[in-house]
Parts: C-alpha cells; sequence; structure tokens
C-alpha cells in the first residue's frame, strides 16, 4: 500500500479517503467489507467522489504513509489512535481526519446510514477547504 500514490489521487479527484483499519482474522472487519463496503462499491455510491483503501495492522505488514515513508501497518494505525478493528478513518489527501473516526460496529442494523453520513460529511468538508 502506497498511502503517498493514493493521497496524490485523493488530491487530483479532489475525493476524501475512506481507510479501514483491519485484520486478517477480524470477523467484523469481514462483515463491515461483506455488508457495506462491497455492496457500496459494487452499486456506484460515491463513484469519483471517494476512494476506498484498506490498512492490516497485522505483524510484518509494511505500507508507505502520505510522506512516502515506509512503516508498519500498526505504527501507522497508532498515529490516528486507533486501538481496534474495525476503525475507518475518512481522511483528505494529506491523510488529515475529516470526520470523527468509526470504531467497531455498535449497531449493525443503522452501520451503512452512519458510514453513508460520515462519507458525505468528510466529502462536503473536502470541498469547503478547496
Amino acid at each position: 500500500m502506497d498511502l503517498a500514490t493514493d493521497g496524490a489521487q485523493a488530491n487530483r479527484e479532489q475525493s476524501p479517503i475512506l481507510l479501514l483499519i483491519s485484520q486478517q482474522e477480524c470477523p467484523f472487519c469481514h462483515q463491515i467489507k461483506r455488508d457495506i463496503l462491497r455492496p457500496m462499491i459494487k452499486a456506484g455510491d460515491h463513484r469519483g467522489e471517494l476512494l476506498i483503501r484498506e490498512l492490516f495492522i497485522d505483524p510484518g505488514y509494511k505500507l508507505k504513509d502520505f510522506s512516502g515513508n515506509p512503516v508498519s501497518g500498526k505504527a501507522f494505525a497508532r498515529r490516528y489512535g486507533v486501538r481496534m478493528t474495525p476503525t475507518l478513518l475518512f481522511l483528505d489527501p494529506d491523510g488529515r481526519e475529516l470526520t470523527e473516526k468509526m470504531v467497531g460496529i455498535q449497531t449493525p442494523e443503522m452501520y451503512f446510514f452512519y458510514v453513508d453520513q460520515s462519507i458525505r460529511q468528510a466529502i462536503d468538508r473536502l470541498r469547503k477547504r478547496r
């Protein structure tokens, strides 16, 4: 994963980045992907308005941060105060949070609504900054 490249793409497209902080063996992470993110992508919701990426915090997972520096997934997640998975971050192209992070799945029946609401808020806040 290269967040510097993703940030550059988000900047060109003037789109926020939805970043799922995940683990390979996290059943709730799989649930979010299966029930929320994949259907949203398949339906074309927010196409052209949002980049969606997944970052793993499992041991050995490495990435490039928004500055292009190599870092472990776990260390990167700690920068945002992420202590559990799944966590959704809504970031601008430079990696700054646009909305409050979503930690865990508190209300599964309302989760899609809350994710969509956070996405819309992130898009709106990013557009107001420009």
